[in-house]
């Protein structure tokens, strides 16, 4: 609204007409008749600005005043925040009761005014007031409460964003790389941001440009933009963003921008952020060369192979040891092998003949040990090994790329066993590990046997399939930590695990949760001698819970609210494993799910949420739904954040042990600061409640609590 109201411009209505009427002796009958400028009794409020409507009420009558008795006007706040501050609608009128004459009759004032008053509130709430001017009007009763009705117009910003800034190519000299991010509202209205999300590689970094800056993360957190960042309509701004990579690898952060635009889902948009996705690259396979123990004096070899894996050729000016901090017994060679001379006619590549190599191709090349002495061990028995690197020279990010070299000298040629894993040193939970031991070389004849060992975390109870004596293995990661296998190899003459040997071969494999939250439930229950099988009613049956806070249910513990346990659909367990929570766009990923239910012992059971909604408060529990005979059990809770493990409760260490149908109310999540919080009796005890059985769901599958 403003001064005069946009509306002031529809022609004057006269409401109700001035009726003249003679009465049997001839004389006009004296009338008051009601007007209002502007006219419209409906009247539509522009959301996006405060604004002022001004009423001028007139009478239109005869030889009759008309009386206004009182203006009042009907507004309820629409939101806690109106409630605590100002009222989005007021009314300013004084002089009442107002008398207002016929025009040009000389009998007083001819007008009335007042204003209605907007007040413009940063959401996308609708509001409506009702006006009423009481007055006398003579020719029509339904005008004598005249009312106008204020709606406010819905607030309809539009965020334009890029969809991706590509920093191209940035390397070591140029330090870091720049680009501008252009916003824009090609809306109706103020477009309002009030938090932002940078989730990514630590490289990126955005600038708003009035002294506030962020820096990417890999485990990000929503960050509230105070005060809030605004565009009005047809307007924008620029911010600035940067790119300064450690390393040639591609990079890439994700800028969520949260705003009170209605047209996008949740009121997100996302921009993209990469860089060094183009240019030169470069893979070197093996990335450690790893001799393992190899005859005193006896040359050993294996192929280095080179490929060029960027958009642009690879130019290679330099392939050497590095010096002096690589052992003698390692050096290299550019000529053993026809193919191998084919790719260096000049021998090593230097600044003044380099090789280049096409995208997609290789060269190979040959580094070879020959150890002069037996190596010494140390304290423990470990052999100290002989180190060295490769050093080769490139247009790539890195000017110069290193390959690390160990090996030993053994008084035997020993077999070496070489462990491959598909899925590299990272997986997440419910991964199955890959494991190869074909690579594994003899010193004499061929392999005869594998011998493989895991050592895993406590309560991941999984055995290596289908045995550990098995050249390729897999293996069941199912909670985070750290796993490390190792391979043992015999040949025609020697095992690996020899004393004259110590070839073992072992590598690391790092599991860790890739969603914002990952809970993990195991369990141990002594009376189950085999917790490793499985089948029907193999061993005891516990349950993971997680909950969102609009579930609701039975007050089964007693507390006076309702539990939310066994809600659907706002808890995740075996009944209810991937429930609509939040958005129903299926791009979204604000659904949970419970990803591994065990129902024969042991567990463990993973819910996951990938994108948490801010304001939330999720609770997680454990019942334990069926022992299936064998008894107590000891549950424990993992919860990581981000890959981060920061709840972690187990109750065999606690000595709290859990039996049949007890249920466990353990935690609560609260998003978007990804606290976890111990949930605790008044007296800080343990949340259990005995004999909690939903009767809903013992028609499903459960059994009485009655029947222990």
């Amino acid at each position: 609204m403003r001064v005069r109201s946009i509306l002031a411009i529809l022609a004057l209505v006269v409401l109700a007409a001035p009726i003249a009427c003679k009465s049997s002796g001839g004389k006009i009958n004296a009338t008051s008749t009601i007007e209002i400028d502007p006219s419209a009794t409906s009247v539509e409020v522009d959301a996006s600005q405060s604004s002022s409507y001004v009423i001028t009420v007139r009478n239109t009558g005869q030889g009759k005043v008309l009386n206004v008795t009182d203006v009042k006007l009907n507004y309820t706040p629409a939101t806690d925040a109106e409630s605590a501050g100002d009222p989005a609608f007021s009314l300013v009128a004084s002089g009442l009761p107002a008398k207002v004459s016929p025009k040009g009759e000389g009998l007083g004032a001819e007008t009335y005014e007042f204003t209605v008053n907007f007040l413009r509130y940063d959401d996308s709430t609708t509001r409506v007031a009702t006006l009423t001017i009481v007055n006398d009007n003579s020719t029509d009763a339904n005008l004598q409460n005249l009312k106008i009705v204020f709606t406010t117009r819905l607030c309809e910003p539009s965020l334009q964003a890029p969809v991706k800034v590509d920093f191209a190519t940035v390397t070591l000299e140029d330090k870091s790389g720049e680009q501008d991010i252009l916003l824009s509202n090609t809306g109706s209205c103020r477009l309002v941001m009030d938090w932002l999300l940078l989730d990514g590689s630590p490289g990126f970094m955005v600038d708003l440009g009035d002294g506030r800056t962020f820096t990417a993360a890999a485990s990000a957190e929503v960050v509230q933009l105070t005060p809030p960042v605004t565009i009005d309509a047809n307007s924008g701004l620029k911010w600035t963003s940067t790119f300064t990579p450690t390393d040639g690898e591609p990079a890439q952060a994700i800028l969520t921008l949260h705003s009170n635009e209605t047209g996008v889902i949740d009121g997100k948009r996302q921009v993209e952020l990469v860089g060094n996705s183009t240019g030169p690259r470069l893979k070197v396979d093996p990335a450690k060369v790893e001799f393992g123990g190899k005859k005193i004096g006896k040359a050993a070899g294996v192929v280095v192979t080179v490929t060029s894996i960027g958009t642009q050729p690879l130019i290679i000016t330099g392939i050497a040891m590095k010096t002096p901090d690589s052992s003698t017994d390692f050096t290299l060679d550019f000529a053993s092998t026809p193919e191998i001379t084919a790719f260096f006619p000049n021998g090593a590549p230097t600044a003044a003949a380099p090789i280049t190599i096409e995208v997609n191709s290789s060269v190979k090349f040959l580094a070879k040990f020959t150890p002069d002495v037996k190596n010494p061990t140390d304290a423990q028995g470990a052999v100290i090994q002989d180190t060295g690197a490769i050093v080769i020279s490139s247009n790539t990010f890195s000017p110069k790329t290193e390959v690390p070299e160990t090996g030993y000298g053994v008084d035997v040629d020993c077999p070496q066993p070489v462990i491959v894993i598909e899925e590299g040193e990272e997986a997440k939970p419910q991964d199955i590990i890959h494991l190869h031991g074909e690579q594994s070389q003899p010193a004499s004849g061929s392999i005869q046997s594998y011998s493989w060992t895991v050592q895993q975390p406590s309560d991941n109870k999984f055995a290596l399939v289908p045995a550990a004596n098995f050249y390729a293995p897999t293996h069941e990661v199912n909670v985070g930590g750290d796993y490390t296998y190792c391979l043992d190899v015999c040949d025609s003459d020697f095992c690996s695990s020899d004393p004259q040997c110590k070839t073992t071969a072992c590598k690391k494999v790092s599991v860790v949760p890739d969603e914002a939250i990952h809970c993990e439930l195991t369990w141990d229950t002594p009376g189950d001698s085999n917790q490793f099988d499985s089948g029907p009613d193999a061993g005891s049956d516990m349950d993971l819970h997680f909950l969102h806070p609009f579930a609701t249910g039975p007050d089964l513990d007693g507390d006076g609210k309702p539990d939310g346990w066994f809600d659907i659909p706002y808890d995740v367990f075996w009944y209810n494993k991937n429930p609509e929570w939040e958005s129903v766009n299926p791009n979204v990923a604000d659904n949970p799910s419970l990803d591994r239910d065990d129902t024969d012992g042991a567990g463990p059971e993973n819910v996951n949420l990938r994108v948490p909604v801010a304001g939330r408060v999720y609770r997680v529990g454990v019942h334990y739904w069926d022992d299936h005979g064998f008894g107590f059990s000891y549950p424990r809770l993992k919860c990581y954040i981000w890959g981060q493990l920061v709840f972690d409760r187990d109750l065999e260490a606690l000595g709290h042990k859990m039996v049949k149908c007890d249920m466990w109310e353990a935690a609560t999540i609260t998003w978007p600061q990804g606290i976890v919080t111990a949930v605790q009796n008044a007296d800080g005890s343990l949340k259990i409640t005995p004999n909690y059985m939903n009767n809903a769901f013992v028609v499903v599958g459960g059994s009485s609590c009655g029947q222990q």
